[in-house]
């Protein structure tokens, strides 16, 4: 039965459910394209439909290639590459996945 009831949720999402992250009632999820990665600082900004989104996106965020297999951290990402960021609002922005579109 709670297997049923975590695949209606996930039926319900508003957005794609992510490869590893779990879902939950603060999860969101932005599409865009790269404008700058800065690793040092663990900063990715997003260009998305809402405008430039700067995600905390530090070497533990995982990134996954369009086929969904792992490619590194976001310091693997560049500029002009479409991605898809799911992320919780924690004193900020905070990327829990990324992966890249076609």
């Amino acid at each position: 039965m709670n297997a049923l009831v975590a695949a209606l949720l996930l039926a319900a999402s508003p957005f794609p459910a992510p490869r590893v992250t779990a879902v939950t009632d603060r999860t969101k999820f932005d599409p865009g394209v790269v404008v700058s990665v800065d690793a040092a600082k663990g900063l990715l900004e997003v260009r998305c439909a809402a405008g430039l989104v700067t995600f905390k996106a530090g070497a533990d965020v995982q990134v996954f290639d369009a086929a969904g297999k792992p490619v590194g951290s976001p310091a693997t990402l560049q500029a002009g590459q479409k991605v898809r960021v799911w992320y919780v609002v924690d004193d900020g922005a905070r990327a829990q996945e990324i992966a890249l579109e076609k």
